[in-house]
């Protein structure tokens, strides 16, 4: 079959295209991508979309994109999606997972969706290839990890930092873009954070001049692709073009919330906390939160976790060896005591029952029998009854029983932090 055009994004490619297939050359143009037009027209409204893919204020979106095949990064297991949720904590980051659309179409939605079920459950942003939201994802991200895919390569253009979790040498071809950005990006490796690996990543990739000049690779007609398609086509068809400007139109922001999973509780979590200082009775402490169920074998990115599980968890692992058990609502009115009771029978691991309220607040029963209340002053976004147990459980492990005061309690380097504070109840 001889095509009536070939159409190239980049005058790179004809000069490949010279050494691969002369023949075809007078029937190249070089017209531009489309689609980094639209990611390019799309960035002004980067707010709107992280708004839209659910990312708060102070957290850090991580894309993670997936091409088809055995070698992609899905197709190699998916161990780099269950580390993006495992190792960074879920307060910090939003994580979305743009699939290629062979992998959808050719595996089935059901298939995909029953693959990543786990993920989901834990946070991750899934979207379905029948949108795109994949692109206002990656307008809106800090940062991804990609493989061999054209969604790597905009990332770059992009000049977001990046990490290569799958990388396929066979399938790219030697001397292009792609082949170049392989020999570049750094891989993701397993002996070391995953939070690091990004960090450094966002240290070293701005600036970079060859990074700079591979994503410059992309389009060689760069905002110009809808007008020469355009020109193009109606060239080929004979026919005038219409008088109005092809423009090219930014993303459009996504239809709903792409919300975290709304189970009746919140699934359980391991949670680290460092103290960085205390003083009679106040302290200020760091608290991450991870989700439990995705951890791998190896859990040594968190250093002596303690774990908070709801009642009524489903999986009985985490309730049977949980150091905090959040109570379900009761309506009878009986005191939180009597209410605890059962609790610590059934669950002899649990040190602490927490109570949660409507507020964010909690109270907080230890085995012991001392009660306390625990209140959020300058409540943010992420200052839910979960946190206000795992911040109080951890105060008073750290300082005793006895004590009591004002927490200063962070959960991330660049979220707004909020003031805790623990008061002793006394009964009649």
């Amino acid at each position: 079959m001889i095509p009536s055009a070939v159409v190239l994004s980049h005058d790179e490619q004809r000069e490949r295209l010279r050494d691969g297939c002369p023949g075809a050359v007078p029937f190249a143009t070089v017209v531009g991508d489309p689609c980094a037009d639209q990611l390019r027209a799309s960035a002004p409204f980067r707010d709107a979309y992280r708004a839209a893919l659910g990312v708060r204020p102070g957290q850090k979106l991580l894309v993670l994109t997936s091409t088809w095949g055995r070698r992609s990064l899905l197709g190699q297991g998916g161990d780099t999606v269950r580390r993006a949720l495992a190792e960074l904590p879920q307060d910090e980051y939003r994580v979305v997972a743009a699939v290629h659309p062979n992998a959808w179409h050719g595996h089935g939605g059901w298939q995909v969706h029953t693959w990543l079920a786990p993920f989901v459950r834990a946070g991750l942003v899934l979207p379905v290839p029948e949108t795109d939201t994949w692109k206002a994802a990656l307008v809106a991200a800090d940062a991804f990890i990609g493989d061999h895919g054209s969604v790597t390569l905009y990332g770059v253009a992009l000049g977001l930092p990046g990490l290569l979790g799958a990388f396929d040498d066979g399938v790219v071809a030697v001397g292009s873009p792609m082949d170049l950005l392989g020999g570049l990006l750094p891989r993701v490796t397993a002996g070391r954070p995953l939070a690091g690996q990004l960090a450094d990543a966002a240290a070293t990739q701005p600036g970079d001049g060859r990074l700079a000049e591979v994503g410059g690779l992309v389009t060689s007609r760069p905002m110009r692709s809808m007008a020469l398609l355009r020109g193009l086509f109606y060239e080929h068809l004979g026919l005038p073009e219409p008088a109005d400007p092809a423009v090219v139109r930014p993303v459009a922001v996504p239809r709903r919330p792409h919300d975290r999973r709304r189970d009746p509780a919140p699934p359980p979590v391991f949670v680290t906390a460092h103290f960085e200082e205390h003083d009679g009775g106040t302290a200020t402490v760091t608290v991450r939160r991870y989700p439990a169920a995705v951890q791998g074998a190896e859990a040594g990115h968190l250093p002596d976790p303690h774990l908070v599980a709801a009642e009524g968890e489903p999986d009985t692992r985490w309730l049977h060896t949980a150091d905090v058990v959040l109570a379900r609502p009761d309506a009878t009115g009986r005191p939180t005591g009597e209410r605890a009771g059962p609790l610590f029978d059934r669950y002899p691991g649990c040190g602490a029952v927490a109570f949660p309220e409507p507020t964010g607040d909690c109270g907080l029963v230890l085995r012991d029998g001392r009660e306390f209340t625990a209140r959020w002053r300058d409540p943010q976004w992420w200052t839910t009854p979960q946190a206000a147990a795992a911040a109080a459980h951890a105060c008073l492990a750290r300082f005793g029983p006895a004590w009591k005061g004002e927490i200063t309690v962070r959960t991330g380097d660049h979220l707004a932090p909020a003031v805790l504070t623990l008061t002793a109840v006394r009964r009649g």
